[in-house]
C-alpha cells in the first residue's frame, strides 16, 4: 500500500506521517505539503493556488490511498467563522481531487464533529447542521470526497474527529493547554462559568491509532466518529490537572453568557471498526502536563 498524506505539519497529520513511515516504510509514504518533509518523498504545492510541479505527477499516480488530513483548523473560538481559512478548506480539497490519482483505491477524509447539530447524545446518524462556518466547510468537503469516490468507484471513509488533547496542542488556544501553562507559571486559572459542561476528550495517540486502523478497514462504513468515550466536565478536567501538578491553584470563575452545551458521543462504531483501547484521561493529562513543563 502506498499512502499519500496531506497536512504533514499539523498536530494530527505530523504524527500520522511518522507512524505510517514506521509501519509501511518511508518508500511507501508520500507527504503532500507546502514544504519538503524529511521523512519521505514530498509533493510540494504552492500555497497561493495549490499548484504543483508536473515532475511530481508520478508520485501522485503511484498512490493508492489518500489520507486527507490537511485543513484550516481554528486555533481559538474566534477563528470558527474565519472566512479565508474556511474557504481554503474547500478550495484545497477541490484542487486536491483534480490531481492525477490514477491508481487511487481509497480516500480517508478527516472531518470534525463540528458538523453536528446540538444533541444530548451524538452518533454518526445524528443530524448534520453545523453551527459555524468551519463546520460548514468540513461538511461540504465530506460531500465532495463522497461524490468524487462515487464517480471513480473507489472506497471512501469519513472520520469525524472530536476533541483531541495531548502533547503538541499548545499551539491552540484551548482550555487544557491554556490551563496547564497557567498552572506551570503559577498563575490563576480562568474558568468560564462553573465548568459543568461535559466534553468527551480523546488522547492524540488514540486518534492516530484509530486513523491508521481505518486505512486497512474492509467494512463498508461511510462515517465513524473518532471521539472519547468518557464524558467529563471542564471542572473535573481542571481538578485532575491540579492534582497532577501538586500545586495550590487559584481558580477564577468568569461569568459566561453563552449557551451551555454538553458534547457526549455514542462510540460504538469507533470501538467496533477501529478497535482502539482508549488511554486513561489521567494518564493522558499527565503526559501532556509533563511535556509542556519540559518546554
Amino acid at each position: 500500500m502506498k499512502i499519500l498524506i496531506t497536512g504533514a505539519s499539523g498536530f494530527i497529520a505530523s504524527r500520522l506521517l511518522k507512524v505510517a513511515c514506521n509501519i509501511y516504510g518511508h518508500e511507501n509514504v508520500i507527504a503532500f505539503s507546502s514544504r519538503t518533509c524529511e521523512h519521505c518523498d514530498t509533493v510540494v504545492y504552492d500555497q497561493r493556488d495549490y499548484s504543483i510541479n508536473k515532475s511530481d505527477y508520478p508520485l501522485l499516480k503511484s498512490a493508492d490511498v489518500l489520507l486527507h488530513a490537511g485543513a484550516f483548523i481554528p486555533k481559538s473560538r474566534n477563528d470558527v467563522d474565519n472566512l479565508d481559512g474556511c474557504n481554503d478548506n474547500i478550495r484545497f480539497t477541490e484542487r486536491l481531487l483534480k490531481l492525477p490519482f490514477e491508481n487511487l483505491k481509497k480516500i480517508v477524509y478527516l472531518s470534525t464533529v463540528d458538523v453536528y447539530a446540538p444533541a444530548s447524545l451524538i452518533s454518526e446518524e445524528s443530524p448534520t447542521i453545523p453551527q459555524t462556518l468551519y463546520g460548514q466547510s468540513k461538511l461540504y468537503c465530506e460531500k465532495m470526497v463522497k461524490a468524487f469516490s462515487a464517480q471513480r468507484k473507489i472506497d471512501s471513509l469519513v472520520l469525524r474527529v472530536g476533541h483531541v488533547y495531548g502533547p503538541g496542542e499548545e499551539a491552540y488556544s484551548k482550555f487544557i493547554p491554556l490551563a496547564i501553562q497557567r498552572i506551570i507559571d503559577n498563575k490563576r486559572v480562568e474558568l468560564w462559568g462553573d465548568g459543568s459542561e461535559l466534553r468527551s476528550f480523546i488522547y492524540i495517540e488514540d486518534v492516530v491509532k484509530g486513523i491508521m486502523n481505518s486505512l486497512v478497514l474492509d467494512a463498508k462504513v461511510d462515517v465513524i466518529n473518532v471521539v472519547g468515550g468518557e464524558a467529563l466536565s471542564i471542572r473535573q478536567l481542571l481538578d485532575r490537572l491540579i492534582t497532577i501538578s501538586g500545586k495550590q491553584v487559584e481558580v477564577n470563575e468568569l461569568e459566561s453568557h453563552g449557551k451551555k452545551r454538553d458534547l457526549i458521543f455514542d462510540t460504538k462504531k469507533f470501538a467496533k471498526y477501529l478497535g482502539v483501547d482508549e488511554t486513561d484521561v489521567l494518564a493522558g493529562l499527565t503526559s501532556e502536563y509533563n511535556y509542556m513543563k519540559s518546554l
